[in-house]
Parts: C-alpha cells; sequence; structure tokens
C-alpha cells in the first residue's frame, strides 16, 4: 500500500484541454495555492491569566476565607 495519492483522473483532464484553457486553469491554480486557509484559531485571543497573582496571594485569600489560624494548614 502507498501514501500517494492517484490522482491520474487530473492528469488525464489536464491533457485534454486547449491552449486557451490552461492560462486559466493556472491563475485559478495559483490562486487556491497562494491564499491559505483560514484558520480555526482566528478568533481566540491571547489569555495572560488573571491580573492579580493568585499563587502569591493563596494564604491571604485562605485567611479571608477561613480564618487567621486555619490558613497556615
Amino acid at each position: 500500500m502507498t501514501a500517494a495519492h492517484d490522482y491520474s483522473d487530473l492528469y488525464d483532464i489536464i491533457e485534454r484541454l486547449e491552449p486557451e484553457q490552461v492560462e486559466e486553469l493556472r491563475r485559478h491554480a495559483l490562486r487556491l495555492v497562494k491564499t491559505p486557509p483560514p484558520s480555526r484559531f482566528r478568533v481566540l485571543r491571547s489569555f495572560d491569566g488573571p491580573a492579580d497573582d493568585l499563587g502569591a496571594r493563596a494564604k491571604d485569600i485562605a485567611r479571608e476565607e477561613l480564618g487567621e489560624a486555619d490558613a497556615d494548614r
């Protein structure tokens, strides 16, 4: 089994083209190749995380939530 695609039908079609059709086909083919496909990630914006460093504030948050004595456990 080979991983190569079989484009024999495409080659047959190209062989039957008239000379004036070749240039039009060339323009279309080049447009397809030069135009990058739209990225599915283009709508995503970068995310740097929250403005506060929650890891650095963990003890303060625990003190606020649990009370002073339970924060160091």
